[in-house]
């Protein structure tokens, strides 16, 4: 078991590689992250934020060869979700977290499983689904349940976003007056290998659940969004649905949420499936979200995720979760201001906001 806390280790889902070989696929992020708020954590806390990556503290062939796994996505698909882990796996995992604090990136839910067992508190924070508003936030979630009531006072109500939502949407028809969507029902395409997508140690898509989404779809034909990263059916022909019944659209996401005759939007974990709701779009997950996010802090419970989006740049917000932990310094009462679209430059990733926002702008002033 976790003993006296003398770090604060950053580190993700070590466990990942990339589709095309069995290389490190989420170090990038993780250093990301750290990098992003090492020093805050630092100032809260006077104690040591190294990071473990694949290979940097933790030896992932080593993890993979004691789950008897195939050293790929397919074999990353089985481990993800695990609900058992070799003794070897865990003392591995004790040894690079066992005097610490972890703050995660995208935590794989084996490791969430087996730092829980440990009893290692772990604070992880993911991008957040709702991606519509003026920057990207983090869900976090912790298995602390101290640390979660430190963390609710910064948690986003429901009623934040629908004000962002009809703004985008707004800003939609302004941009794309013309635009028919020529269906109610959107099919929503993932990429072919998302941490979303695993369920019963496998990786899943639309073909999956074929009974399911032809009965969402019913008889009134449907259009398909691709993922703008993967262009192709996600499942949907093996599903049962002909070139001919699928209308494909590249268009916008949000500006196919702001269209007049969308009714519902159907996929398989998808995070429009969220967004929807702030749009007035009925939506159907076929399989689930990977985040569980209270509507409103009076309801939340501990283990679910919470909506944090600016608080998390500050000391003194690391200062106040970590308390129930760990000594921290003095608050200070300095805040932290991130500009619009910050965190979407810094990732190198717009998930489609800026088609209608910077980049329609850059075009009128062309």
């Amino acid at each position: 078991m976790a003993g006296r806390i003398r770090r604060i280790v950053f580190t993700g889902d070590v466990l990942r590689p990339g589709e095309n070989g069995f290389r490190p696929g989420q170090t990038e992020n993780i250093l990301w992250f750290h990098r992003l708020v090492r020093a805050q954590a630092a100032a809260a806390s006077r104690l040591e934020v190294p990071v473990v990556t694949w290979g940097r503290g933790i030896d992932t062939p080593g993890l993979y060869g004691m789950w008897g796994a195939e050293k790929s996505w397919r074999g990353w698909a089985r481990l993800f979700d695990a609900g058992f882990a070799p003794e070897g796996v865990v003392a591995a995992m004790e040894r690079a977290f066992g005097d610490s604090v972890v703050i995660g990136f995208e935590l794989a839910e084996s490791m969430k499983r087996v730092l829980s067992l440990l009893g290692i508190p772990f604070i992880d924070f993911g991008v957040h689904p709702l991606r519509f508003l003026d920057d990207v936030f983090f869900a976090v979630q912790t298995n602390d349940a101290a640390v979660f009531e430190a963390m609710l006072p910064d948690h986003a109500e429901d009623g934040a976003f629908y004000g962002a939502a009809g703004l985008l949407a707004a800003t939609a028809l302004k941009a794309r007056p013309e635009l028919r969507l020529g269906a109610e029902t959107l099919i929503i395409g993932q990429t072919r290998v998302d941490r979303s997508l695993v369920r019963g140690g496998r990786v899943v898509d639309l073909s999956d659940f074929a009974p399911a989404l032809r009965a969402a779809v019913g008889n009134g034909g449907a259009a398909f969004k691709p993922h703008p990263y993967a262009h192709t059916d996600f499942g949907a022909l093996a599903a049962g649905f002909s070139l001919r019944a699928l209308r494909v659209t590249h268009e916008n996401v949000y500006a196919l949420l702001a269209a007049a005759e969308l009714r519902r939007v159907v996929g398989v974990s998808s995070s429009v499936l969220l967004e929807a709701r702030y749009f007035g779009v009925e939506s159907v997950l076929l399989h689930e979200s990977p985040f569980d996010i209270p509507d409103r802090r009076a309801e939340a419970v501990p283990g679910q995720h919470l909506s944090v989006m600016e608080a998390w740049g500050a000391a003194d917000f690391w200062r106040r979760i970590l308390a129930p932990l760990l000594p921290v310094t003095r608050m200070d009462g300095q805040g932290f201001r991130r500009a619009p679209n910050a965190l979407r430059t810094s990732l190198r990733n717009f998930w489609g906001y800026n088609e209608l926002t910077t980049d329609f702008q850059a075009r009128l002033a062309r």
